[in-house]
């Protein structure tokens, strides 16, 4: 993995990702995903985001932006990361991407950032094109390498 700056924190390492940088722009290109003019920055978290959470779309408050100059953080967790094939990795870096919503405000000719919802439980695009075994695959790799519960199983979030 080609790694940036690396912090940690609360017993969490965050680790800014080229490879992730690379594979968004990948995903952004082939899957034609607008992301208008957002600044996104890429982060590996080890060894999780939380157990039961595998990647995270997070649209910065203002004070955030003031010293990041971003708009969103894409974040994976990394022991789960680390596990999934590349068609797994692919999907669910589209699946976070698409939580990015420019909207551009028709007064000032400027995007505002939101963050967009899941169509119905996922991407509609994403069901359409890959199904949903890739949902289970991170699931069954989050259970086994936490050892959860079926009710802790239920809580994983994607």
């Amino acid at each position: 993995m080609s790694a940036g700056k690396t912090v940690s924190l609360n017993n969490k390492e965050y680790v800014v990702s080229d490879e992730l940088k690379e594979l968004a722009k990948k995903v952004i290109t082939e899957q034609s995903i607008d992301t208008g003019n957002a600044k996104i920055v890429y982060l590996i978290v080890y060894p999780n985001i939380s157990k039961t959470v595998a990647g995270k779309c997070v649209k910065t408050r203002n004070e955030l932006k003031f010293f990041s100059e971003h708009d969103y953080i894409i974040k994976m967790s990394g022991d789960l990361w680390d596990s999934l094939d590349d068609d797994v990795r692919y999907v669910l870096m589209q699946h976070e991407l698409m939580h990015v919503m420019p909207v551009n405000d028709e007064k000032s000719g400027e995007y505002k950032f939101e963050i967009r919802k899941h169509d119905i439980e996922d991407f509609e695009k994403i069901i359409n094109k890959h199904g949903t075994e890739w949902i289970n695959k991170i699931k069954l790799t989050i259970s086994s390498l936490y050892d959860l519960s079926p009710a802790s199983e239920d809580k994983i979030v994607i």
